[in-house]
């Protein structure tokens, strides 16, 4: 079984790393260009599959920038993160970072947290389905105990913060927008949520004071401290309105008591 583990690692280097394609090609049976040629399919197969896999994920970053160039991103991107897993599905995690370390990409400095959303978008579809949270339940814990409670977001959930609006930016990119494809780019700090409401995923530009208690939640923070998070942004921030707006959203799913 380690032999075998070995030549798979040989393998899969020479396809990644064309350099060290000579030691694989001994690993076959039949004439030294045959070989060679075969083993350029597979590869030009592997590349091109890493490519779609990565189309699929971050379609708004590949609208950006054209597809002649996200096809060289992607093959850029493949030579230096090479799938590791047979689910494509789980491939183009880093692509963000890639992206913001990458000169030619940097050109377009909101590219990279365009693609942390499209990631987080992606993750959320596979997110596991739990029911909506019944508000009545909220009527079994005793009025001075309830700021105890732990908001529980939806696992799809996630809160991203970007130095550009880039959770308007993903949504004028959406086939479905029909509104005016008008951003203001100016630098400065927005947050954006993405979140599944009725099994479609969906991302929000949010305030820096909603931001702060959702951010709290996912650290399992008690409704207190969190919505003192949230006030330390603003002041005025409705937490019943903004409660109410995050369960009839699933956004929150359960309130979990300290115990529990």
């Amino acid at each position: 079984m380690r032999e075998l583990a070995m030549l798979q690692a040989q393998f899969g280097a020479a396809l990644n790393a064309p350099d060290s394609e000579a030691g694989a090609l001994e690993l076959f049976v039949g004439e030294t260009g045959q070989v060679k040629n075969r083993f350029g399919i597979y590869r030009g197969n592997t590349t091109a599959n890493a490519a779609k896999a990565l189309s699929c994920v971050y379609p708004v970053v590949e609208k950006i920038v054209g597809a002649e160039f996200f096809s060289g991103l992607a093959r850029q991107y493949q030579s230096r993160f090479p799938s590791h897993n047979g689910d494509l599905n789980e491939y183009g995690e880093a692509f963000a970072a890639f992206l913001a370390a990458f000169p030619p990409a940097q050109e377009i400095p909101y590219l990279a947290d365009v693609a942390s959303v499209e990631w987080r978008v992606h993750r959320a579809h596979y997110a596991a389905d739990l029911a909506p949270f019944d508000p009545t339940r909220l009527a079994c814990v005793p009025p001075e105990q309830q700021s105890l409670l732990r908001p529980q977001l939806h696992p799809a959930c996630h809160v991203l913060q970007s130095a550009y609006p880039a959770a308007r930016i993903w949504e004028v990119h959406q086939d479905t927008f029909s509104g005016k494809f008008e951003v203001d780019l100016s630098p400065g700090a927005t947050h954006a949520l993405v979140y599944r409401p009725h099994f479609r995923v969906e991302v929000a530009q949010i305030s820096d004071a909603e931001a702060a208690f959702l951010g709290a939640a996912l650290e399992a923070q008690t409704l207190e401290v969190a919505l003192a998070a949230a006030q330390s942004s603003e002041a005025s921030f409705d937490l019943g309105r903004a409660l109410s707006r995050w369960v009839e959203s699933s956004v929150i799913v359960d309130f979990k008591r300290n115990a529990e």
